[in-house]
């Protein structure tokens, strides 16, 4: 009886091990999409963003007219593509989406996985994608202002750094946390009843809106490094000197960084659903 009464208890442990086993591998497939979608949508928007992103820097300090640093940028980019994604300004626009998508998508996936409330899967991305992000743009950005800048290396400014981290605060909510809801709003309104066409409008169009209210930011921020000598007003002539086509130059790249590749993101990760526990 002992040894009958043994083997009963031991059968809810084997049978607690066996469902976390499971629910490890079904987490491991998981987070294996978010990868491929990190990864996919990060490669294919990349090469864009590096042209686009070293245009403006060498644009605002004056090395190279924007029209024309976009011309060999993207020519060189046709002419040798291969070579092009092993250059070290690729590299770095690669690592800051991939980590950042990569972040966002595990956040939701375990989120939903576990059934938490949206209120604190919301809080939870915002605050670990933003952390993410941020550090790898003042990565990529304090290395792109040496490497294309017209001035000696010099350390970057505190403050250049409070306003790069501004700037890409507002571009996370806008990426991640606003389209959900301004979806929701469209749907609400009766403006479009397709939640697939209402997802995809707010994705494109909240990080593109964001530009005009964070490229001064940008635009500051380089200008406190090139220039560190400059009054208030030199400063304030040159944001709207260069605003407008730095804002279209921020809005095309932003287009497909969040807005192209998010949608690109949500596509492979839809792949999931088959893994998620019923709500």
């Amino acid at each position: 009886m002992a040894i009958a009464h043994s083997n009963l208890s031991q059968q809810p442990l084997e049978s607690m091990a066996t469902e976390k086993s499971k629910s490890l591998t079904t987490l491991v497939k998981l987070f294996s999409i978010d990868m491929a979608a990190a990864a996919s949508s990060s490669f294919a928007v990349s090469p864009m963003i590096a042209i686009v992103d070293r245009s403006i820097i060498e644009n605002t300090n004056g090395k190279t007219p924007l029209v024309q640093g976009l011309k060999q940028g993207f020519a060189a980019f046709v002419a040798s593509p291969h070579r092009f994604i092993t250059t070290r300004q690729f590299r770095l626009v690669f690592a800051i989406y991939f980590s950042t998508y990569m972040t966002a998508n595990v956040i939701d996936t375990t989120s939903e996985f576990y059934q938490r409330e949206p209120t604190e899967t919301a809080a939870a991305k915002f605050v670990g994608t933003t952390a993410v992000n941020m550090t790898a743009c003042i990565i990529k950005d304090r290395a792109f202002t040496r490497m294309f800048g017209t001035v000696a290396s010099k350390p970057l400014p505190l403050f250049s750094y409070l306003l790069f981290a501004s700037r890409d605060s507002l571009t996370i909510l806008s990426s991640f946390n606003a389209p959900p809801i301004v979806s929701k709003y469209i749907q609400t309104e009766g403006i479009l009843n397709s939640s697939k066409m209402s997802d995809t409008i707010a994705q494109l169009a909240c990080p593109a809106v964001m530009q005009f209210i964070s490229t001064p930011l940008h635009l500051l921020g380089l200008d406190l490094y090139n220039n560190s000598n400059s009054s208030s007003g030199q400063r304030l002539s040159l944001i709207r000197r260069e605003y407008v086509k730095s804002v279209l130059a921020r809005v095309a790249r932003i287009a497909p960084a969040f807005g192209i590749g998010g949608v690109g993101n949500n596509y492979v990760r839809s792949y999931r659903q088959q893994f998620l526990p019923n709500p």
